[in-house]
């Protein structure tokens, strides 16, 4: 562990400079969220209980998310440096509740980066298929994962900007190809009974599951307070990354989801939730097949451009525990010339490789792709409840007086439907091998809380290699001790 001053001077030490603006921060947000792919994948899930009251569900899933972001930004603000889980939980109850939190979340993104890449690569497989060709996703998803590697390793800049070109980029395609699709005269009439509750197949408990998958979609949009270290004024742009990461994306999500269910009908939930491509059935009946392909396209960036900002995130979360002991000092550690954590950047790929190298050798890759991503969903939506409790604590019961009713209302908020969407999760019990999930979810934590609490029985480090110095050539790391409360020049 290090002392309490030694984090303050490691939060001013910014990786690689302190370079982004925060729109580029936001790519990593956006990256995470992966919208086009999230509305590829999620809603006919959400439909199977909500029927055609989806964009309901994506809405309530919204407003817990925005009540979510209120808090990281306020945790943010306070505490701008990288680790994000990690810092928040740690700020809030110590560092064993922060270590766990930390490694869990970054455990959830190295999976995540392998589920996405994989998906984007049977998407590009099903493209070629279409015009009678044949390639393997396997060696598509290798190729992906080579791309995403370089751009990590040479630099955060190129890495974000493809980030946010590739994803908005293909959010706008979607939404001009939905709103083309909506002006069509065969459609049906516009109205507001996607937002009805009366609509969803199972009453309002359909509505809280299809809140599963609306929490999923927004999964991953505070993935800009990772690169606190790499912002330029990262209390005021990352916060801002945050925010506009997170509108940009409901706003698209309840669009797309409103020209389904309206593309569907009022009593379509049960057509919607049989769909294996709902994106692509929509489109064909209204607009026809080429535009189906053009959207299965889009889906492909999408999953390549989260499995990019995935490889960005977790190697900053690995970068912000390893400065306070809490991972091994590798992590930590800069290349000289493009001040990245380059050890990270390639664990965090080899391992991506293992995990789809897995999927390619099982006999059902679908299977466990579902399998990975109901643990991811399980694992945010705790750690998110974790840091709703830690600002509940933080900002409302130590808060100042004036400022503690929005400390404590809005955590309870989004604590409050980040408990029901986990609950939503595993009752009544999925089938297996799904109903696994909450065990291995729990098993995982418990152990990391045994690894925490010994960490946290060791005395404070005397010397960490933590501050990147910006004047010396090639971000030369100088060592500070914990005990200083000004960094050694």
């Amino acid at each position: 562990m290090v002392s309490r001053e030694a984090e303050l001077a490691i939060e001013e030490a910014p990786l690689g400079g302190g370079r982004l603006t925060a729109f580029e921060a936001s790519g990593v947000s956006v990256a995470g969220l992966a919208p086009t792919m999230a509305m590829a994948l999620g809603t006919a899930f959400a439909a199977s209980e909500a029927g055609s009251a989806v964009p309901l569900c994506y809405l309530l899933a919204a407003i817990g998310s925005l009540a979510l972001a209120y808090v990281i930004i306020r945790f943010a603000r306070k505490r701008p440096g990288s680790g994000l889980a990690f810092t928040y939980v740690d700020h809030a109850f110590g560092k064993t509740p922060g270590f766990t939190a930390g490694a869990i979340y970054a455990l959830a993104w190295l999976f995540a980066i392998a589920v996405t890449l994989a998906i984007s690569a049977v998407a590009i497989s099903s493209i070629v298929a279409e015009y009678h060709g044949s390639v393997s996703w396997y060696p598509i998803f290798l190729a992906e994962l080579a791309i995403a590697l370089a751009l990590n390793f040479f630099g955060v800049k190129p890495s974000v900007r493809v980030q946010v070109v590739a994803e908005i980029g293909s959010m706008l395609a979607v939404t001009a190809i939905f709103a083309a699709a909506l002006a069509s005269p065969h459609i049906g009439a516009l109205s507001w009974q996607p937002f009805n509750p009366s609509n969803s197949t199972k009453g309002w408990g359909g509505i809280g599951f299809g809140m599963i998958y609306g929490f999923s979609g927004f999964a991953g949009f505070e993935g800009a307070a990772a690169l606190g270290f790499e912002t330029r004024n990262p209390r005021k742009g990352i916060p801002r990354a945050v925010l506009w990461s997170l509108v940009g994306s409901g706003v698209f999500y309840l669009f797309i989801t409103y020209a389904l269910a309206i593309g569907y009908g009022t009593k379509g939930g049960s057509a919607w939730a049989g769909s294996a491509a709902p994106l692509a059935t929509i489109l064909t009946k209204f607009m026809g097949p080429n535009w189906a392909s053009a959207v299965e396209a889009m889906v492909a960036v999408s999953g390549f451009s989260s499995g990019l900002g995935l490889v960005t995130l977790s190697t900053r979360v690995l970068h912000g525990m390893s400065l306070r002991g809490m991972a091994p000092p590798a992590f930590a550690k800069e290349h000289r010339r493009f001040r990245t954590p380059t050890v990270g950047v390639l664990t965090v790929c080899v391992v991506a490789g293992i995990l789809g190298t897995t999927l390619g050798l099982v006999e059902s890759s679908t299977t466990l792709i579902g399998f990975m991503a109901g643990f991811n969903t399980l694992v945010l939506i705790a750690v998110y409840a974790a840091i709703a409790a830690g600002a509940f604590y933080v900002f409302g019961v130590r808060g100042r007086a004036k400022s503690r009713w929005h400390g404590i209302v809005v955590p309870v908020v989004a604590f409050g439907l980040l408990a029901y969407a986990f609950y939503a999760s595993v009752i009544p019990v999925p089938a297996f091998p799904y109903n696994l999930n909450p065990y291995l979810v729990l098993g995982v934590a418990v152990i990391l809380l045994i690894v925490g609490a010994r960490l946290r029985a060791r005395p404070d480090i005397d010397l960490v290699d933590v501050l990147a110095q910006p004047d010396q050539p090639g971000g030369q790391v100088a060592a500070v001790r914990a005990s200083s409360t000004v960094p050694a020049e």
